[in-house]
């Protein structure tokens, strides 16, 4: 009869029994977890997926300074599941993280960045790690929670905080030349939520980028970088249209266009519809999307590769700052300007 039958708990997987079901010493077993960088990555990486098979718990008890306290979780706090791009950005995370053992526990906090502090600073004393792809989360707290646990900033930069961002000036720059010879002189910019990071730096992209090549921008505010989010920026875009519109994300380009074509305004015959991201949805609307293009899971890659060399000590150690490329991709919702 085994212990659960008997009513006992199991009995604690030991190191012993990780270097015995890995065939190494347990010298070698100890080091992948307390001195990871005097093995070799193939041997951490294994000797990690044989511990986690066997569910060994790192002895939560020893000093810091002579074992690393490894759970193999990492906690991936997000802003809103429902857009796409969060859920790719997951998916090559945790691809990437599976290598070597680790798990991680998404939390989506829907936009709300106190609710996702307070929940940062009671998952903190049980994770390994901390990413944070939060576009509005204040950077002072990212910051104290860094000083706490292992924290990656995905998707924004946070000075002091290893930070995945993507770099779209040049991406950007192509489309605002696209647009102008295509003869669009004024362009109009659905913004994002107020205090996005993301915001702030297309809008600062797209200013630039209109300004070296004589083109004139507006802002419309915008409240939420959903389909809803375009679909309200409607009314106020109308007051003062244009023949070409750039979007904070595809899904508020998406929910703009709907907002338009609900009020017989033709795309894009009259307006030209540019977005950020590259999601699927945009592809297969009709028009299809033009949109710069951000490979989210590359990023979620990238920020896994990050945690990894600061937690296991292998691999390359990057920067503070990981730039990403994009891409502008042109498709049927832009054409040539309307001549009145």
């Amino acid at each position: 009869m085994s212990d659960s039958e008997k009513g006992r708990p199991p009995a604690r997987v030991r190191l012993k029994d990780v270097a015995e079901a890995a065939g190494l010493s347990l010298t070698t077993v100890s080091r992948a977890f307390s001195r990871p960088g005097r093995v070799s990555e193939c041997t951490v990486r294994y000797v990690h997926q044989v511990a986690n098979e066997l569910g060994y718990i790192p002895d939560p008890i020893a000093p810091v300074e002579e074992k690393r306290q490894l759970r193999s979780v990492i906690a991936v706090l997000v802003a809103n599941l429902d857009n796409p791009v969060f859920v790719d950005m997951i998916h090559g995370m945790d691809t990437r993280l599976a290598e070597y053992g680790f798990v991680t526990s998404v939390v989506d906090f829907q936009e709300n960045p106190v609710r996702e502090i307070e929940v940062a600073e009671r998952l903190a004393p049980f994770v390994d790690a901390i990413v944070f792809a939060s576009p509005r989360t204040s950077s002072t707290s990212i910051r104290k929670i860094a000083q706490v646990v292992p924290t990656v900033v995905a998707d924004r930069v946070v000075r002091g905080v290893p930070s995945i961002v993507v770099d779209d000036r040049a991406a950007t720059a192509d489309a605002m030349e696209y647009l102008s010879r295509l003869g669009h002189g004024k362009v109009t910019y659905l913004a994002g939520p107020d205090g996005s990071w993301q915001d702030g730096y297309r809008w600062n992209s797209l200013h630039l980028a209109s300004r070296r090549i004589g083109m004139t921008m507006r802002r419309v505010a915008g409240e939420s970088f959903l389909r809803e989010g375009g679909r309200r920026a409607v009314d106020e875009f109308l007051r003062n249209p244009t023949t070409a519109v750039v979007s904070y994300d595809d899904l508020m380009a998406i929910g703009f266009m709907e907002g338009l074509a609900a009020r017989g305004y033709a795309i894009p015959d009259r307006c030209s519809v540019i977005g950020f991201d590259g999601i699927v949805q945009g592809a297969e609307y009709t028009p299809q999307l033009s949109t710069i293009a951000i490979d989210y899971r590359d990023l979620g890659s990238a920020a896994a590769r990050c945690l990894i060399s600061r937690l296991l000590h292998i691999g390359e150690s990057a920067g503070p700052v990981v730039r990403m490329p994009a891409e502008f991709i042109p498709r049927a919702s832009t054409a040539p300007a309307l001549r009145r």
